[in-house]
């Protein structure tokens, strides 16, 4: 067994998860990294699907509002 500290406010958090759901803090802090873990795996698995290399969704809205400028007021943001 190893101890983890972590501040008091995530520790109040997580104890009020555990007695709500009626549960062990171990418990809920395993299913947040299970969780976590599917996320991460999942986001492995869609690296490739599309053609373009935009990993961030703020580029593309970041390029989208620039145009928009430029076509509406002739600015650049």
């Amino acid at each position: 067994m190893a101890q983890l500290v972590i501040e008091q406010e995530l520790a109040d958090r997580l104890r009020e998860i555990a007695r709500r759901e009626n549960r062990r803090v171990e418990e809920i802090l395993a299913s947040l990294l299970d969780l976590y873990t599917a996320q991460s795996d999942l986001l492995t698995a869609m690296d490739g699907m599309f053609d373009d290399e935009v990993t961030d969704l703020s580029t593309t809205v970041r390029e989208t509002m620039d145009t928009y400028y430029k076509r509406e007021y002739g600015l650049s943001r």
